[in-house]
């Protein structure tokens, strides 16, 4: 990523930060854990402005390897495809929660044609589990994923386990890098920062959990990249 795409990432960062998409406090999750902090995505659609940058930066990376179709797996990622095609003129299909009983009863719509290549967008991965929710019936209509997208890691081994099954996978920014540009930038204070990198060192994978390892053996956060 050149000096340009970083700056741009950069100021995602702190502009999702300051509406409070990226917000810090007590949060409980679903699976009961509780939080320093919380992602919202689904709340893009109020910012238009934010939905437009986010669109810009996605599309630095998936204008690097070809494509014919785009698809935002449902629901928070359907308006960041949906952006995405409208300002780069690309077509764009999406899935439904489950296929109607009435009609064509379709379950993906748009047109599209047998051996066309999709770029499955997502807004955040944690496991990866449910992204093959979406590749799976994309693949029995006799589309090719070709690459997966996602804008932020949770860190907790999604990205490898795409991977692993034999997907092109990249994750946007990553919950260190977040904490990372939002401490350089002073939104978070030191103890803020501790707080959270030590909830990722609990929670994520073995990979995030020794780089987290790393940077507390310092003393000090990592710089952002």
């Amino acid at each position: 990523m050149n000096i340009f795409d970083s700056k741009m990432k950069e100021k995602m960062i702190l502009d999702l930060h300051e509406v409070r998409i990226i917000d810090f406090g007590q949060f409980k999750l679903k699976s009961g854990i509780i939080s320093p902090y919380y992602i919202d995505l689904r709340l893009l659609v109020t910012f238009p402005h934010l939905l437009e940058l986010v669109s810009d930066v996605l599309w630095e990376r998936i204008r690097l390897r070809p494509f014919d179709l785009i698809v935002g797996v449902p629901y928070a990622a359907l308006p960041m495809a949906t952006a995405i095609s409208l300002r780069y003129n690309r077509p764009l299909i999406f899935l439904r929660k489950e296929a109607k009983d009435y009609g064509k009863r379709r379950l993906i719509e748009g047109i599209y044609h047998k051996g066309q290549h999709v770029v499955v967008v997502d807004d955040v991965i944690s496991d990866g589990a449910s992204k093959f929710e979406t590749i799976k019936p994309i693949e029995e209509v006799g589309l090719e994923v070709s690459q997966v997208i996602v804008l932020l890691d949770r860190g907790q081994g999604g990205v490898q386990t795409v991977k692993n099954k034999g997907y092109h996978c990249i994750a946007i920014t990553n919950m260190e890098e977040v904490l990372e540009v939002l401490y350089k930038h002073g939104r978070i204070n030191y103890e803020q920062l501790m707080e959270c990198q030590k909830f990722i060192i609990n929670t994520s994978s073995k990979v995030a959990v020794k780089e987290v390892k790393s940077s507390l053996k310092r003393g000090r956060p990592r710089l952002a990249r």
